[in-house]
């Protein structure tokens, strides 16, 4: 009898020791490995990380732009197709991160948006990301690229009223391909091409502002037609001489002649006649001190690196030179295309979008991504509509008639801006909606006083983006 308890006991200790074991057991192989794996000392880690498989990422047709190839041993080499798109695409290196949209698709891509399934968990199987399609068109990219050839500067293509990014041009640019091996000397670099220029830019918008300067003269019932004495006069700014681009031939001109000459003097005088208050109500309206970005796409800026508020008053002659575009106001290529986005969409300026659509792994299926975003109104549509007349009028006869194409409607308007001993060519500029999809663009063109170049650009990057939309774009 002692004998048969003393087994019953060692028998009920095996069975313990088997369920600890079978518990541990469970454990370590199904929620175990998620705890090793969280601790930095865990070589694992850096094992999963080279072998995880990022989705692939594709343009609005279906052009292959960068896809992750493993070797025989299942490392992972991330490879991209089109170095033309390297400025929006960006870069992801296991020792420098991410860049563009590849960081701000991280999620996606490295498919940490579903969890992962009965191969991954228990067959550590390396995680396989969800594929993207963006709204990027390679050939409007390539076709910009050639355009600018050396230059350095952005453009940026919208269409309208989706607000898709159909080109996002920042250059110099660099291959992701040799990304690890060129590091240094990228960071070193003095073209700063790790910097977005269409995002991070900080450019005086010069001439540009007259755009909002005309909604201003409309909003406040400011006669445009009529003729203005001296208004090819020069603007001497401290030591800055604006004057007229082109060559307007009457001293007297409306002040629609004046935009499409991109002559300062009559609207020195209607920022004077209208005053410091009205000028800046409207700047506001067009959100001139918030510059737009693609969330994700560049770091956030630090404390204090951003535009200095609208409302902090200036003194009169301070103002006069910030309305002419050439004082402390400072914007981005993207703000300028959703000024010319709002023009051609009754005064609206459509959020940008550069997501289309994504695929799980191992599917054909792609999913719909297209968010709803309100547009921002910027202007009334009865001022849009006649800024539209006037930007048309700036192609056709103005300084800006190198973006002509023929048998395209294009509007737009030339600038310079002054930046320390600096100079920049901007151009914005649009094809209307007239039977589907609308373009909006904006160029700038850094070290250069070329608005005929910029104006250029501009109809190449127009006149490639219909031809894309055309051609079974949405």
């Amino acid at each position: 009898m002692r004998f048969s308890r003393e087994l019953n006991h060692m028998i009920g200790m095996v069975l313990v020791a088997f369920a600890i074991i079978a518990l541990a057991a469970t454990y370590w192989a199904i929620a175990g490995p998620e705890t090793l794996l969280s601790r930095d000392d865990n070589p694992r880690l850096v094992e999963d990380a080279i072998r995880l498989r990022r989705g692939a990422i594709l343009d609005r047709r279906g052009n292959l732009l960068a896809e992750s190839i493993p070797d025989e041993q299942g490392i992972i080499t991330r490879v991209y197709r089109a170095s033309e798109l390297s400025s929006a695409t960006g870069y992801f290196s296991f020792r420098y991160g991410v860049s563009g949209a590849e960081a701000a698709y991280d999620d996606i891509l490295s498919g940490k948006t579903h969890s992962p399934d009965i191969g991954t968990l228990l067959l550590h199987q390396p995680t396989v990301g969800d594929d993207i399609q963006l709204t990027f068109d390679l050939d409007v990219q390539r076709a910009i690229v050639e355009a600018m050839g050396d230059q350095q500067g952005a453009v940026v293509v919208m269409a309208v009223p989706s607000g898709d990014v159909l080109a996002l041009v920042s250059l110099p640019t660099y291959d992701p391909n040799t990304l690890d091996a060129n590091w240094d000397e990228l960071i070193q670099d003095a073209g700063k091409p790790f910097f977005n220029r269409v995002l991070q830019g900080n450019y005086q918008p010069g001439g540009l502002l007259q755009t909002p300067l005309l909604a201003a003269a409309l909003a406040n019932n400011q006669p445009l037609d009529v003729p203005l004495g001296n208004a090819t006069a020069s603007v001497e700014i401290e030591d800055i001489v604006l004057h007229c681009l082109g060559l307007p031939a009457p001293q007297a001109m409306t002040l629609a002649e004046a935009y499409s000459h991109t002559c300062p003097a009559p609207f020195a005088t209607l920022v004077n006649t209208l005053g410091q208050d009205t000028i800046q109500a409207v700047f506001d309206n067009f959100e001139l001190a918030q510059p737009p970005t693609l969330p994700g796409f560049v770091p956030e800026p630090e404390d204090g690196a951003a535009t200095p508020a609208s409302s902090t008053r200036q003194a009169q002659t301070a103002f006069l030179e910030t309305a002419l575009g050439q004082g402390d106001l400072t914007v981005n290529p993207l703000q300028m295309a959703l000024i010319a986005a709002a023009v051609i969409n009754e005064g609206n300026a459509p959020q940008p979008n550069t997501l289309l659509a994504v695929r799980i792994p191992g599917t054909e299926l792609w999913t719909r991504q297209r968010t709803t975003r309100p547009s921002l109104p910027f202007t009334t549509s009865t001022t849009a509509t006649r800024l539209q007349a006037i930007m048309l009028e700036a192609v056709q006869n103005g300084a800006a008639q190198p973006a002509n194409r023929p048998d395209m409607t294009i509007g737009g308007h030339v600038a310079l801006a002054y930046s320390g001993d600096g100079t920049q060519a901007w151009f914005i500029g649009f094809t209307p909606p007239d039977s589907g999809n609308g373009i909006a663009v904006a160029v700038v063109i850094e070290h250069s006083d070329d608005t005929d170049l910029a104006a250029s650009i501009g109809g190449t990057a127009l006149a490639s983006a219909l031809t894309a939309m055309g051609n079974g774009g949405d």
